[in-house]
């Protein structure tokens, strides 16, 4: 019986572990389109990225502000993302999980940054962060079962007294993918290893 015991255990182990570590994904940004800085098209990794121009959710190389927020919060590569315009950007999909992303202060120094996740409109989730100008950090969010976002900056004080704003600049999206693909992958192989069980156990029922 401890056998069958050890056995449902692993089952379940390797479930929870297949389940969050399968389709884990991150965003880097830095597959579009060489430029200094221009809007994310819609569709980008199965992603909305804003419901118009101004609102849009943009991308910027490194190189195009140096010495700002914007060349320090990129983590990997030479771009990052950022609020166009300053204004609340909304990213959506189908249902996915956010798990965190690294967040930088573009311009003004203890920005605050409050990043909301939705449910067909139904707000979920909300955290607040605070963010530098002088290097990215990571924040882990935790978002489960959403199929949008929006991120709305505001304060913090001008790094420079002829420069400030209140855009953010975010690297290194990661995410979980639809739990519409990864369910009937999980289910399957719960009842797989869940049934090896049930035979096991049959087996040592007759047995005794």
């Amino acid at each position: 019986m401890k056998k069958i015991h050890s056995l449902l255990l692993s089952a379940i182990f390797s479930i929870a572990i297949f389940s969050s570590a399968a389709h884990a994904a991150v965003i880097t940004f830095d597959d579009l389109p060489a430029t200094e800085a221009d809007a994310i098209h819609n569709g980008y990794h199965g992603f909305n990225w804003g419901a118009d121009f101004m609102t849009s959710v943009a991308y910027i190389n490194k190189n195009t502000l140096p010495g700002t927020g914007f060349a320090s919060g990129v983590v990997s590569g030479d771009y990052a993302a950022f609020n166009n315009f300053a204004t609340t950007s909304t990213i959506s999909s189908n249902l996915f999980d956010f798990n965190g992303a690294y967040l930088t202060a573009a311009w003004n120094e203890g920005l605050f940054v409050e990043v909301t996740g939705f449910l067909d409109n139904l707000a979920l989730f909300t955290t607040t962060v605070t963010v530098s100008t002088q290097k990215a950090q990571w924040f882990d969010f935790n978002f489960i079962g959403i199929n949008q976002l929006s991120f709305r900056s505001w304060g913090g004080t001008a790094s420079t007294p002829d420069e400030g704003g209140e855009h953010f600049v975010m690297d290194n999206f990661t995410y979980n993918e639809s739990a519409n693909t990864q369910v009937p992958e999980s289910s399957s192989l719960a009842l797989l290893l869940l049934g090896a069980a049930g035979i096991l156990l049959g087996r040592k029922t007759k047995k005794t």
